[in-house]
């Protein structure tokens, strides 16, 4: 799609990165620079989970336009199409966040961790719609089940 540009993603990686690292030098910058594939496609997992969750509402809000409105027009189809295209951008995302995740050196390994969670976090949140800005419904009951109810035997 054209024009098309992740958000928050990309920051919040590059602030992880230099959180982690003990003493981050000039060689550390230049390994973010050459492994900036890694952070762009966990963005772009966070951007398109979210135009899925909230587009509907955001459209409705006046809100700017989402990849799947903006897909809708640029491609001329309806926006149970779009939204099947954004599914199927985001599981190749997946594929190449997962080739990634394999492929890189053992000093990196706690930036991919992390940069791969943001996206992992992101997708859960708004697996079942906007579980981010709602504050009821699946999601809420997928954390409360994870972090605060015991385990049934």
């Amino acid at each position: 799609m054209r024009g098309f540009h992740p958000s928050s993603g990309t920051v919040l990686a590059v602030h992880s990165f230099f959180s982690i690292l003990n003493e981050p030098t000039e060689e550390m910058a230049h390994l973010l620079d050459k492994n900036q594939d890694l952070v762009y496609n966990s963005s772009i997992i966070i951007r398109l989970c979210n135009d899925l969750a909230t587009s509907a509402a955001e459209l409705e809000r006046g809100d700017v336009a989402s990849s799947i409105l903006c897909y809708m027009r640029e491609a001329n189809v309806s926006e149970e199409v779009a939204r099947n295209h954004i599914k199927a951008m985001i599981s190749e995302t997946w594929t190449k966040i997962n080739g990634q995740r394999f492929s890189r050196s053992p000093l990196l390994q706690s930036f991919v961790n992390v940069t791969t969670n943001f996206a992992r976090v992101a997708h859960s949140l708004y697996q079942y719609g906007d579980g981010f800005g709602v504050q009821d419904g699946d999601t809420k009951k997928t954390i409360l089940s994870l972090l605060v109810e015991p385990m049934s035997m």
